[in-house]
């Protein structure tokens, strides 16, 4: 087998995993999939979930954003039931719904990356440029050491003249 390569899994093993992944995504814990899939422990079960995740990641990533989209749809469909008698509802049942309305449709906009990007500008000192070179950095500094009255501890020199 070359190097970087898992090694193939039995259909038993392939199955295990799913269902382990399948356990995790609906909130189960590890120990609770351990003694459902017959893992020795939750840390096995753990570990289990983990190599899967290597293995099947982007499937297991679209199947759990899946899902969580099942899981948010279901949460709209029973919140927008409450709203077919609004007359019943009083002013703060009201309130609290659309709000849980809005944080729904926000997870939702999120899972689905249904919200334009957001630009985020990151500037330096007083609206400068942003200083990454970390080398001109400790430079600086150990230049400014060096001008101070502070005394070096023994033995130690400071070159800050090289590029090196």
């Amino acid at each position: 087998m070359a190097k970087g390569q898992t090694p193939a899994l039995t259909p038993e093993q392939a199955d295990r995993y799913r269902e382990v992944v399948r356990l995790r995504a609906l909130g189960l814990t590890f120990e609770e999939i351990a003694d459902r899939t017959g893992y020795s422990d939750r840390s096995s079960a753990k570990n289990a979930y983990e190599a899967a995740l290597r293995r099947y990641g982007r499937e297991a990533v679209g199947d759990l954003r899946e899902l969580e989209g099942f899981r948010l749809e279901e949460l709209w469909r029973r919140l927008m039931s409450k709203f077919q008698n609004p007359d019943e509802l009083t002013i703060p049942e009201f309130a609290q719904l659309v709000g849980a309305g809005v944080r729904i449709s926000q997870r939702r906009a999120s899972l689905f990356g249904l919200d334009a990007p957001r630009q985020v500008e990151i500037s330096g000192v007083d609206g400068g440029p942003l200083q990454t070179d970390v080398g001109e950095l400790l430079r600086q500094r150990l230049r400014a050491l060096k001008d101070s009255d502070s005394p070096l501890p023994e033995g130690q020199v400071i070159d800050v003249d090289s590029d090196t």
